[in-house]
Formats: structure tokens, C-alpha cells, sequence
């Protein structure tokens, strides 16, 4: 309740000040966003999540996922390896990772698909092959829902070629990207 009054207050102050003080109507708008921004992160902390799976579940699957991406990977197989149901491992991998484990697992392709175009001038269906993609159609389906983007797009946006280091002359954010790749 207080920080509520005290975001109607700043932005009140800065509806006023917006015309008149322009560099005092942005501090108060700092201000709300640093309220809002300390409220936010502490929400998190006061609810706490019962349930779930445990951390070493999650391990355990991420380490079955990334060793089985080039291969179909079923919910069942998934569930076996943690012992149990389907349904029972579907209700709390979904508690837990906040999306179903088929979606998981298409996430962590695309991931490795992208890290893996970084540094490989591999055609998409070889890439989409190798990471256990029906064909580079579905692969390019899954690919622009997770990233917003075509592999072609991203490949052409994020790869960093060294012409481009030399232009730059600097690190830039896609050559940081780039530094994360474990595949090069």
C-alpha cells in the first residue's frame, strides 16, 4: 500500500513537471521505475514455490536432453528416466521450467542450433538434421517461434566475421554471443 502511494506521488509530480522541468519530470520517473523494479524482484521471494521438481531432476533431464538432441526425445523417456508417470513428470516439469517438455526440449534445440551456426557454415538442413529436427521446414517453423527470426536472419545477424572484428575494432554484443559458444 505505502509504495503505491508513493508511485501515484512520483507519477503525479511528474505529469506536473513534464512541460515546466523536464530533468526533474525524468528523475521522478527514475524514481518509479527503481520503485517498481525493487517491488518486482522481491515479489518472487515472497511467494514461494511448493512442488516441483528438484534440482538434480532438472539436471538430470537437461543432461539426457543435450545428449539425445540429435534424437527423438519423448515425454515418456523423459519421465522413465526420473521414475515417473508421464502425466505426474508433464504437471511438474511445467511447475518447474513454466512450459510443457516438448516446448523445453525444442528451446534447447534452437539454442544449440543457433551456438552451432556461430561457427559452421553448415547448410539449415544439415544443421536441423543433426539437431533433431524432422527436416529444415520444421526446423525453420520452431526456429522463428522461438526467436522471432529465420535461421537465415539470425545466422546473418549474429555471425561475426573477421572483417567485421576488424571494422569494429571493438567487442560488440554478437562477438560476446559469440565468446559463449562452446561448439568452435
Amino acid at each position: 500500500m505505502k509504495q503505491t502511494r508513493q508511485m501515484l506521488i512520483l507519477l503525479m509530480e511528474t505529469k506536473r513537471a513534464i512541460h515546466l522541468d523536464p530533468d526533474g519530470a525524468a528523475a521522478h520517473l527514475s524514481q518509479a521505475i527503481a520503485l517498481l523494479t525493487a517491488d518486482s524482484q522481491s515479489e518472487p521471494s515472497q511467494r514461494k514455490i511448493t512442488g516441483g521438481l528438484a534440482p538434480w531432476q532438472v539436471a538430470r533431464v537437461d543432461d539426457f536432453i543435450d545428449q539425445h538432441l540429435d534424437q527423438c526425445i519423448r515425454t515418456t523417456e523423459l519421465a522413465w528416466l526420473l521414475s515417473l508417470s508421464p502425466s505426474h513428470f508433464s504437471r511438474l516439469f511445467k511447475q518447474t521450467m513454466g512450459m510443457t517438455p516438448l516446448m523445453y526440449v525444442a528451446a534447447r534445440r534452437v539454442k544449440a542450433a543457433g551456438q552451432y551456426m556461430l561457427c559452421s557454415s553448415s547448410s539449415l538442413s544439415e544443421i536441423a538434421l543433426s539437431h533433431g529436427f524432422c527436416d529444415q521446414s520444421h526446423f525453420c517453423r520452431v526456429f522463428r517461434r522461438e526467436t522471432g527470426l529465420s535461421p537465415q536472419t539470425w545466422r546473418k545477424l549474429h555471425c561475426v566475421t573477421p572483417s567485421r572484428r576488424r571494422a569494429t575494432g571493438k567487442l560488440d554484443s554478437i562477438q560476446q554471443y559469440s565468446v559463449e559458444v562452446d561448439h568452435c
